[in-house]
């Protein structure tokens, strides 16, 4: 079994595969204040009856948090007596890049390009719903075309909260309405429907620009892709597995490859 862990600036996930199926997956807020001991405390509370801490064959991580991914290193040495592996960008798994220098692309970015291409082989625009929304474009060919970072829909909405002294936090839920005639459905509509008419637009242009590559699929991902996606007419499919799928997928060519 693979232990692979997606370390990102709001949640870790971590997911259990065995034979590239997942068997057991987890999600908990990232916190950098938790030490090595108290995250495999938290692991091992998680933890069920389909894969013992003695059935780990390799653990994979996949972060954009720095400190945190030192963390897991050193917890997957003491704990599971294993050396991590680091997906990146300068991972030989197969992707090609169209900059010379990939190092600035987050390692979420290319486990869902790499998780893209094995599982779908074809041209597509994915979307991951987290911390940022992130689009990027790959080809059939494995190759990454570029992304687009902007704010997540849950960061902007804690800043509106933040900021605006007489818009108390609401609960993110599915807008009923375009215009609101109180304050709650009116912010539903501006976050909610606001954010999914910035990633719809998105999407369009990319298809124009690049319709040269159609059929495009749209994938999306990541935690709030359920309640977004129905205001995104474009997306064809939701993977909500596809970052760690990606990782495992990776781990798999990176293994075999210090085989050969």
């Amino acid at each position: 079994m693979n232990l692979v862990v997606d370390i990102g600036n709001t949640n870790i996930v971590c997911g259990i595969y065995h034979e590239d199926r997942v068997i057991w997956h987890a999600r908990f807020r990232t916190d950098s204040r938790r030490t090595a001991d108290e995250y495999f405390a938290l692991l091992n509370s998680l933890r069920d009856s389909t894969w013992e801490i003695s059935g780990i064959r390799n653990v994979i991580i996949a972060s954009v948090v720095p400190d945190l991914t030192r963390m897991w290193q050193h917890l997957s040495t003491k704990h599971f007596n294993k050396e991590a592996l680091l997906l990146n960008a300068y991972s030989k798994i197969g992707l090609s890049y169209v900059v010379p220098d990939p190092g600035f692309i987050g390692a979420d970015l290319v486990a869902n390009a790499f998780a893209v291409w094995k599982k779908y082989k074809s041209n597509a625009i994915i979307i991951d719903f987290g911390t940022a929304t992130t689009l990027q474009m790959v080809s059939s060919e494995g190759k990454f075309m570029g992304a687009i970072i902007a704010p997540g829909m849950k960061t902007a909405a804690a800043e509106l909260f933040e900021k605006a002294a007489l818009l108390s936090e609401i609960e993110l839920t599915s807008p009923t309405v375009l215009l609101g005639t109180n304050t709650k459905d009116a912010m539903l509509s501006g976050i909610v429907k606001g954010h999914a008419f910035m990633v719809e637009s998105f999407v369009q242009e990319l298809l124009k620009e690049y319709e040269s590559l159609k059929p495009i699929q749209v994938i999306a991902t990541g935690g709030i892709s359920d309640l977004l996606a129905p205001f995104i007419p474009s997306i064809t499919l939701i993977d909500r597995t596809l970052t760690i799928d990606g990782i495992q997928l990776a781990a798999k060519t990176l293994l075999n490859s210090d085989k050969l």
